[in-house]
């Protein structure tokens, strides 16, 4: 029986006629940029430069780029196309490796010697992309040894294309629900700063766009209630945002179960429907459990609802931000100062504008005897044999990518289906999209062979993944007072993965997560030091936190 499955700033001035008509410049300039720590130093590069988007959008017109992929019979199915099956080189013998992280970007060639002539692979290559995501499927290795604990990641690769916007048509309508905090503590600069970044979002919004505004403390409030952006609604929605001012308490999730009533009443498939939610402070009224606000707003995205996050300031409570952002498919924005909270509702605002794919769901169905080890970075479900991590939005020059581990019965020699990876959405221009991609492994006595079909690009993306959860944990350990142990966990792993990076000769995607832990290390014991500021180590965790959930995914 099948049951469902589970996985889990750039800031730029947004004019209104861009909001309009998407110039290609603004958007991929918008979607380049890091935003989960909003006016605060990185502690990695940023993750994509333009000319990378740009170059990116090319490479998908005629397809997805870099190694051969692992999957040895891709079908991509639209409601009219349906691409042949490929299948393996007789002459190739698929090869395992080490599982690590998944990551869209494009590894560098891989230095281990070539495999003689016998192993050489001379696969195909896949169809362009039919709709506006480009998929691919790899495995950490085409070959399993046996004996052995059949162990091999899989990893899918979404990149979602950079349409011509002149040319592309309207964006979509937002129907969106604005969450904000006018708790006591949100005085002076983060309210003022709050109410400038809502007065500019509304000013860039659209008359087909619907907004609804709520704020909350001890009680809950629809200062604005859900409609269309008419000339007098605009101006309803101005003298709304200035009548806000800060008293009392914080009750969170009745903000945001009221936002997402507000977002509700409007649902509709066609537009994106958002709730994008602030606070400056910990849940203490209503309900305050995390795990029981997160379920909620869960709930809510399986109808098509998503809500981002935005934690202003020291205070807050970055775990139950983090969790609502995953479990609700949503972004997460850390914001230092209340002068960055403009920039990251801007971001926001260019994310939604620029969308491209809806509903977005991977999948990933398990054949018999194939056993699910681990799922990376995702909120997941899993119903029989089936893993399912849903995306909800992509937006142009968005990358995405998950990992999965599984063990494969090493029982006998030959090639084994391992499983079928499926990912569909609905495309902005197209409408539903299907694409399937099978995933073959060779179970082989060969250590040769297994040591030949390790995939780089694979294992570069696995020590990512694994660097969100060593920044993620260590920051966890800071904020217990654990400081030497988080400093004996990054140290163990900065080894671990220079260990890594010197068996593939090199890597330069490696040695970014290296020096990434380094900063780490310095960060916390910094803020662990006696002359730091009474906040430091909690802004420290906070940003390091952020930094994972990008990283994650």
């Amino acid at each position: 029986m099948r049951r469902p499955a589970t996985l889990s700033t750039f800031t730029t001035s947004l004019s209104r006629s861009w909001t309009r008509q998407l110039p290609a410049a603004l958007i991929v300039a918008a979607l380049s940029t890091s935003c989960a720590d909003a006016g605060a130093p990185k502690l990695r590069p940023s993750a994509e430069p333009v000319a990378a988007a740009m170059q990116g959008a090319a490479s998908l017109a005629g397809g997805p780029a870099g190694a051969p992929p692992i999957v040895t019979t891709p079908t991509v199915t639209t409601p009219t196309v349906t691409t042949p099956s490929i299948a393996p080189s007789p002459s190739i013998a698929p090869t395992p490796t080490t599982p690590v992280a998944p990551d869209p970007a494009v590894a560098p060639a891989s230095p281990v010697p070539a495999p003689p002539a016998p192993l050489e692979i001379a696969a195909p290559a896949l169809p362009a992309t039919v709709g506006a995501i480009s998929v691919k499927a790899e495995l950490s290795n085409t070959h399993v040894l046996m004996p052995g604990d059949g162990k091999v990641s899989v990893v899918a690769e979404l990149a979602a294309a950079v349409p011509d916007f002149p040319t592309a048509g309207p964006r979509l309508s937002l129907n969106l629900a604005l969450v904000i905090d006018r708790s006591g503590s949100m005085r002076g600069d983060k309210m003022d700063e709050t109410k400038e970044a809502a007065r500019k979002l509304v000013e860039q919004l659209l008359p087909d766009d619907t907004l609804s505004i709520v704020s909350y403390s001890d009680d809950v409030r629809v200062d604005l209630p859900a409609s269309k952006l008419s000339a007098a609604q605009r101006e309803a929605a101005y003298d709304a945002i200035a009548r806000m001012q800060p008293s009392g308490s914080t009750n969170l999730s009745g903000g945001l179960a009221r936002g997402q009533e507000e977002v509700q009443r409007n649902l509709s498939k066609g537009q994106v429907n958002r709730v994008i939610l602030m606070s400056d402070g910990l849940a203490n009224r209503g309900v305050t459990d995390t795990d029981a606000i997160a379920q909620s707003a869960q709930r809510d995205a399986q109808q098509g609802i998503s809500v981002t996050t935005i934690g202003v300031g020291t205070d807050y409570n970055e775990d139950l931000m983090t969790a609502v952002a995953d479990k609700a498919s949503g972004n997460y924005y850390f914001v230092a100062g209340a002068t960055a909270i403009p920039g990251v509702l801007t971001t926001e605002l260019g994310k939604m504008a620029a969308t491209v794919a809806q509903d977005a769901r991977v999948e990933f169905r398990l054949d018999d005897g194939i056993e699910l080890a681990q799922v990376y970075g995702y909120t997941f479900t899993r119903m029989g044999d089936v893993v399912s991590v849903p995306l909800a939005e992509l937006f142009a020059g968005q990358k995405r990518s998950m990992a999965l581990q599984v063990a494969v019965p090493v029982l006998r020699e030959g090639l084994l289906r391992v499983g079928e990876l499926t990912v569909t959405y609905t495309d902005r221009y197209k409408g539903p999209i299907t694409e399937t991609r099978a995933v073959e492994v060779t179970v082989t006595r060969d250590p040769k062979l297994v040591e030949a079909g390790r995939n780089r690009s694979v294992d570069e993306r696995l020590v990512e993944v694994q660097a969100a959860a060593v920044l993620n944990q260590a920051a966890n350990l800071v904020k217990e007072g654990r400081h030497g142990d988080a400093q004996k966990l990054i140290l163990e792993n900065t080894e671990n993965f220079r260990g890594k990076a010197a068996g593939m000769g090199g890597s330069g995607r490696i040695q970014a997560q290296i020096e990434n832990l380094t900063r780490t290390g310095t960060v916390f014991e910094s803020a662990a030091a006696p002359s730091a500021a009474p906040a430091a180590a909690a802004e420290a965790v906070k940003r390091v936190k952020a930094e994972s959930f990008d990283l994650a995914r």
